[in-house]
């Protein structure tokens, strides 16, 4: 029996594994690097040990030391959870010599599955549907050429190891296509120390839909259901659901029968994921094999109310499966939004930092949270800090649970997708279900502007700041008499006139476009988490007050608000416009990391959009592109320089 499991990983994953050892009486061993010293993940495992100095090389993908730990602290089997050695045949390997128990499938089958190239010929053999292309990787620049005009632009230039979108680029002519292939080659050997790529045709207008597998060691293998995650940024996944509103049942079948036929063909045994691209027409066609939990498992134990990793310790400790395919029943509807530190105005960097706040729903939603307020994102680690897991009888009550509690999350400190995700759920194509993974570029043309100029959410974002700002006047002049009735909001785009009528405590009477309005509102001012209540509708936003204004989040927006009283409005209109700094001149990191590639020289000319270096930063890279035309004239950074946030890299003339 397995009695005591090693966690060799950190984060979110790491707590969801502990936490699913504790339920079953397992005891755990946590482990951490110089890094993660004070990590949240360490709080849920019984022991805890340190692993090395290094942030990844000398620790969570130190091979041998974790085999070390393993041995020293005497536990029978070790959990990857996803990502670092999850699918490392190696790893596995010694693992199965020093008799440690993988908790995942063999060693063959995660080298078989690992290798994009190899996994396509074992997936034609099985008689999966693959996409065309070419089944080796390419030598050089012109080798790459001749196979694209082969298969016909676009074309999907794509790491052969590893996923989770990296090494992956698409070529829609030959214009950029030699660039295009080495940013994947460089990107693929950071992040797998393999730069072998290959090429397939891109499928237009694709869905990413994946079939969630388990099989035991007697050969039981299941499907059960699918997962649809089309909306991606990079090349990676923010928001899954499951089911997919997309297939019908006989695709949905075909496509499950097609899964299990692949595990079968390398004796799979484990829970697995064999990821699709379906077509508008349902033609799918085999992606690749993710021989690990995925990420966005918890929507499947949503629908299904199977516990994939017990499943997995289970299979690990040579137990069947104790049910079969006809047993599988999908009851309802579940999201998952991935909540990541970056910031999508500028273009998904990540963000890294202390995080001085963080709090989420209660009620109704599932959290699993690698972070709590205090901790700190590093930047050697991906941006991924909580997902959110929503359920409903069906889509749109899925839909609307979710909503509800992307508006309760506060997170202070750092940056984050969260308004980017309410932007998308209230999307009028995503609520049909009109997706694909090309989603984000299709309806975010120029980017994420996080602005709204829908009325009624104007009208919230409205009450949300005089409410706010009345609650603040109150607080320092406790006559009410005194204060002001006639008030002015300056928005970016219009001024709104509020007339106060009545105050009581957290209620206000105002005269506001014509209608007599009575609001109540509630302010927490540690979540910064604002509640308005009008007419029995409960409207929620975050308010964070600077010296000057107040910045309303609302609904996906971000809305800074002047507020002033009548007479002082008048006089503020009459002021000089503020100069505006020109900041064309300089160059600054957005972000900590580490320069990879400088991509200029001093004396250069360089256009509007042209790329200035690469920084790896959070498992990604980044390009940093000019904002305007201008000759190079002092580059303060070299290739392999770490720098920090808001550090000079270019200056230009």
């Amino acid at each position: 029996m397995i009695k005591k499991i090693l966690i060799a990983n950190r984060g979110e994953i790491a707590i969801r594994v502990a936490k699913t050892c504790r339920s079953m009486g397992i005891k755990t061993v946590g482990v951490f690097s110089k890094e993660d010293a004070l990590s949240l993940h360490l709080n849920y495992c019984d022991e805890k040990y340190f692993i090395g100095n290094n942030p990844l090389k000398g620790s969570y993908l130190n091979i041998d030391k974790i085999i070390e730990i393993a041995k020293q602290k005497f536990v029978d089997a070790i959990h990857p959870g996803y990502g670092f050695l999850s699918e490392n045949a190696v790893f596995v390997n010694k693992l199965e010599k020093e008799n440690i128990i993988f908790i995942g499938p063999s060693s063959k089958a995660i080298e078989l599955m690992g290798d994009k190239i190899e996994s396509k010929k074992i997936a034609k053999k099985a008689g999966v549907n693959c996409i065309p292309g070419h089944e080796e990787a390419i030598n050089d620049i012109q080798q790459g050429i001749n196979f694209a005009k082969d298969i016909g632009f676009p074309v999907m230039i794509k790491a052969s190891a590893g996923g989770g979108g990296k090494g992956m680029r698409i070529a829609y002519s030959l214009e950029g296509f030699e660039e295009l292939v080495i940013a994947a080659k460089n990107e693929a050997r950071n992040a797998f120390g393999d730069d072998r790529v290959f090429i397939e045709k891109y499928i237009e207008k694709p869905r990413h839909i994946e079939i969630q597998i388990l099989g035991d060691k007697s050969g039981n293998i299941v499907w059960l259901g699918e997962r649809e995650c089309s909306i991606q940024r990079r090349h990676q996944k923010i928001i899954e659901e499951a089911p997919s509103s997309f297939l019908d049942q006989d695709t949905r079948s075909k496509m499950g029968q097609q899964a299990v036929k692949l595990a079968q063909e390398v004796q799979y045994y484990s829970a697995g994921t064999v990821e699709f691209v379906v077509n508008p027409n349902k033609e799918f066609y085999f992606l690749e094999m993710n021989t690990r939990l995925q990420v966005e498992h918890p929507v499947t134990e949503s629908v299904t109310k199977i516990d994939l990793v017990e499943q997995m310790i289970n299979i690990a400790d040579n137990k069947k499966l104790n049910f079969n395919q006809e047993d599988l029943i999908v009851d309802g509807w579940s999201f998952e939004s991935r909540l990541c530190a970056e910031s999508p105005i500028k273009n998904f960097l990540p963000s890294a930092g202390r995080i001085k706040e963080l709090s989420f729903p209660k009620e109704n939603i599932r959290i699993d949270s690698g972070y709590d307020s205090g901790g700190t994102v590093s930047i050697y680690y991906d941006s991924l800090l909580a997902k959110i897991i929503s359920k409903g009888k069906n889509r749109k009550e899925a839909i609307e649970v979710m909503q509800k509690a992307l508006q309760e999350v506060c997170i202070d400190g750092v940056e984050t997708n969260i308004d980017f995700l309410m932007d998308i759920f209230k999307n009028k194509h995503f609520i049909k279900g009109d997706i694909n993974t090309n989603f984000i570029e299709e309806v975010y043309k120029s980017g994420y502007k996080a602005e709204t100029n829908n009325k009624d959410e104007l009208d919230i974002i409205a009450m949300l700041a005089f409410c706010y700002h009345i609650n603040y006047i109150i607080s320092v002049n406790k006559d009410i008499h005194c204060i002001s009735k006639e008030w002015v909001l300056h928005l970016p785009y219009e001024e709104i006139n509020i007339k106060l009528i009545d105050i009581n405590s957290n209620k206000v009477e105002i005269y506001f476009r014509g209608i007599i309005k009575e609001i109540e509102f509630d302010i927490n001012y540690i979540t910064s988490l604002m509640k308005l209540y009008n007419n029995k509708k409960q409207y929620i936003g975050r308010v964070f007050s600077s010296k000057n204004f107040l910045n309303i989040f609302y609904n996906g927006s971000n809305t800074i608000v002047k507020i002033f009283s009548l007479r002082v409005s008048n006089l503020y209109k009459k002021l000089p416009e503020e100069k505006k700094i020109d900041t064309t001149k300089e160059v600054f990191s957005p972000m900590p990391g580490k320069v990879t590639k400088v991509l200029v020289k001093e004396n250069d000319k360089v256009a509007t959009g042209d790329n200035l270096l690469i920084l790896d930063a959070m498992k990604m890279e980044n390009i940093i592109k000019s904002d305007s035309a201008a000759v190079v004239k002092k580059i303060h950074i070299k290739q392999d320089d770490s720098v920090l946030a808001d550090q000079l890299l270019i200056t230009f003339n």
